[in-house]
């Protein structure tokens, strides 16, 4: 059995946000173009919550599950 990651609500939730608010900086299956992109328009204290968010856009974008 293949288990998937489980992220954190407000993980997923500031993704979505910067995906609605400004899908053309973000790619899919590049995810230091995408951390980029979250350093751009987020202020976040760690680079694991850096790269946990644009991990996250880079599967939502590679998965196209954006709604």
């Amino acid at each position: 059995i293949i288990l998937g990651n489980i992220r954190q609500t407000h993980i997923k939730n500031t993704a979505k946000n910067l995906l609605k608010q400004h899908p053309e900086d973000f790619v899919p299956k590049d995810f230091n173009k995408n951390k980029e992109g979250v350093d751009k328009y987020l202020i976040l204290k760690s680079k694991m919550l850096r790269n946990k968010v644009a991990g996250y856009i880079t599967r939502l974008l590679a998965n196209k599950s954006v709604e």
